[in-house]
């Protein structure tokens, strides 16, 4: 190692080019594109000489000392101005860690979103954005409410022709529960809303007629555009052929003539029977003039209707019956 250093020391003490000049070191190590000072000053020869004595003093100490890379004077060393280390990937040694020593605990790195913060993917049921969309309900299932968009719509419920002075009725095949529950009724009818009816004209200067119904909202206010649905399918039986009525707000029905509601006549049927039907497939009756057609009334859909009205000139009391097996967004009744 001596001989080295002494060699060292004279190879630098003596470093002169051909011409006599005193030698200049370039800036950058070796790379003769590195900017170069265009005036530079001469080496003197005994700083030259004294410093070559201070690297031979600091080699020897260094190879008389074990330095452990980890302790607290090694970093001081390498990292102060008299230790340079080199830049380049192939000169630079990372110690080997073992994974233990970086093991972090979930706990530690465990992220914490307040409910404030939490991001709730939106639903229908939590955000009402003005349309309407409706899953298959399936009478077998035995859920009395039909999967709307609106949770508070839905509900299954009766009408008939009391208010225009009929006297009509309709009995349902067991007894609804509390609140209009149909919940029996799906049981009594083996996984169908099913039942009975009596048309009787009274005083109606119409014809007689009973129904029912769901509506996409908690009342005959509240209305969606249905249009993204495409229409809807219905599995039913009835001896009667049913008027599928596509149900507007009460505000707006006063806009329009009286029951010119945009419809689609469902043939009668003993055995069940699956219909597909587009918005277009509804149309209003021939006889009104101020009408919406069927694509304009599923833009402001309120409910979906089923009415059974009498035949012109029909008998008093003629009894039919009815069972509604599926309802949902066209396509889904398969």
């Amino acid at each position: 190692m001596k001989k080295i250093l002494g060699l060292l020391a004279i190879c630098t003490l003596v470093a002169c080019n051909e011409s006599g000049e005193t030698a200049v070191a370039p800036v950058s190590g070796g790379n003769q594109n590195a900017y170069q000072d265009p005036n530079p000053q001469q080496v003197n020869a005994d700083s030259i000489y004294q410093h070559v004595l201070d690297s031979i003093n600091a080699a020897q100490a260094m190879s008389s000392a074990t330095i452990d890379p980890f302790s607290s004077s090694s970093v001081d060393f390498f990292l102060s101005s008299s230790a340079i280390m080199p830049l380049s990937s192939s000169s630079m040694v990372f110690p080997t860690v073992s994974s233990s020593s970086f093991a972090i605990s979930s706990s530690s790195i465990a992220i914490v979103r307040s409910s404030s913060s939490a991001i709730v993917p939106k639903s229908s049921a939590a955000v009402d954005d003005g349309t309407i969309t409706m899953e298959l309900w399936d009478a077998s299932e035995l859920k009395p409410q039909v999967p709307v968009s609106n949770k508070k719509g839905g509900w299954w419920y009766g009408y008939d022709d009391s208010n225009n002075g009929g006297e009509s009725t309709i009995t349902w095949g067991g007894e609804p529960g509390t609140n209009g529950d149909m919940t029996p009724v799906l049981e009594a009818c083996d996984g169908s809303l099913c039942g009975s009816y009596t048309l009787i004209v009274g005083t109606n200067e119409w014809q007689p007629f009973i129904g029912f119904a769901f509506g996409f909202g908690p009342d005959n206010k509240y209305s969606g555009d249905a249009s993204a649905m495409l229409g809807v399918c219905v599995e039913y039986a009835s001896t009667a052929p049913i008027h599928l009525e596509l149900g507007l707000t009460a505000a707006k029905e006063k806009t329009i003539d009286g029951g010119a509601n945009a419809f689609y006549e469902l043939p009668k049927s003993t055995a069940k029977k699956v219909v597909d039907l587009s918005w277009a497939s509804f149309a209003p009756p021939d006889w009104a003039t101020k009408v919406l057609s069927g694509a304009q009334s599923a833009k402001q859909l309120s409910s979906l209707k089923f009415k059974i009205q009498g035949e012109e000139n029909a008998a008093d009391g003629d009894p039919g019956e009815f069972a509604i097996y599926k309802v949902g967004p066209k396509g889904s009744c398969k």
